[in-house]
């Protein structure tokens, strides 16, 4: 059987245990929710988006007979913006600077 045939044959027994996976990030994700209610910090607010989208994308694999585990979650182009939204809401810019040592060349 193919790499791409086993992708495509999720059996059962590996469906259930992939749906259980999910549904303990559902409520991870809802507690997390209701303990942040008294934390005033919108970026680690954030934190729960990204936890909707990955919820999102493993319920779609799932549904695509495709174990999220082992072949990793594939985003959509609007999944994908809103992470990197998120991530620039949480981080801020992040400016990378050039360390100027390495640039010249190592010290001899």
């Amino acid at each position: 059987m193919s790499s791409e045939e086993k992708r495509l044959n999720l059996d059962e027994k590996r469906r259930l245990e992939l749906q259980h996976i999910l549904n303990r990030c559902s409520v991870i994700a809802g507690i997390f929710d209701t303990r942040m209610d008294s934390v005033n910090c919108k970026q680690f607010h954030a934190i729960r988006e990204i936890m909707d989208i990955y919820l999102a994308a493993g319920i779609r694999a799932i549904n695509s007979n495709v174990d999220f585990l082992d072949e990793n979650l594939k985003l959509k182009d609007d999944e994908k913006a809103s992470l990197d939204a998120i991530i620039l809401r949480i981080f801020g810019e992040q400016e990378v600077k050039p360390n100027i040592e390495d640039a010249k060349g190592p010290k001899i």
